[in-house]
């Protein structure tokens, strides 16, 4: 009886860890128009951070290259190397790692959040689309005590390709 609950507690772990790299659906706050969309190709995915949010560099360059993936995964032909096409900008407002052992203990403590503009903008560099992508992870115990940052950057770089994902 006993092997019966840890495997089925080992299915429940495995099941809600996915949740930290789940898409969650970014905010509108300026849609790209029709006409945009359907002939849309980025050249550049670059990123940076407000004041007093602790990102370096390299956090910076790693989230960049995951949405350029991502977008190149789910909508091939977007990434180009054009000088005309557009670009998309990351401008992180929030980045807290969290606190493993606080969520380890219980559920809402250390929790990981990551929230970012995002703007389309033209070859001239106009905004033509504004939108916001919030990433969080707070579950707790086992799950909440092994999932890590870079878990949630995964799920945040997903939402953030969800924005140009050509539909088929």
């Amino acid at each position: 009886m006993k092997s019966s609950h840890l495997i089925c507690a080992a299915i429940l772990a495995v099941s809600l860890g996915g949740c930290a790299g789940s898409i969650a659906t970014p905010d509108t706050i300026q849609a790209l128009p029709p006409e945009q969309i359907s002939a849309l190709h980025l050249s550049d995915v670059s990123a940076d951070a407000a004041d007093g949010v602790q990102m370096s560099d390299a956090d910076l360059g790693l989230i960049s290259q995951k949405v350029k993936g991502y977008i190149q995964a789910n909508s091939p032909g977007v990434i180009t190397d054009s000088q005309s096409a557009m670009t998309m900008k990351l401008h992180f407002t929030q980045f807290d790692r969290g606190n493993a052992f606080a969520r380890f203990m219980l559920i809402g403590l250390g929790q990981i959040k990551i929230d970012a503009k995002v703007d389309i903008d033209d070859p001239s560099g106009k905004a033509i689309g504004e939108y916001d992508v919030s990433k969080d992870f707070s579950l707790g115990g086992v799950v909440g005590g092994t999932t890590t940052v870079e878990d949630v950057e995964d799920g945040f770089a997903k939402s953030v390709a969800e924005i140009v994902k050509t539909k088929t």
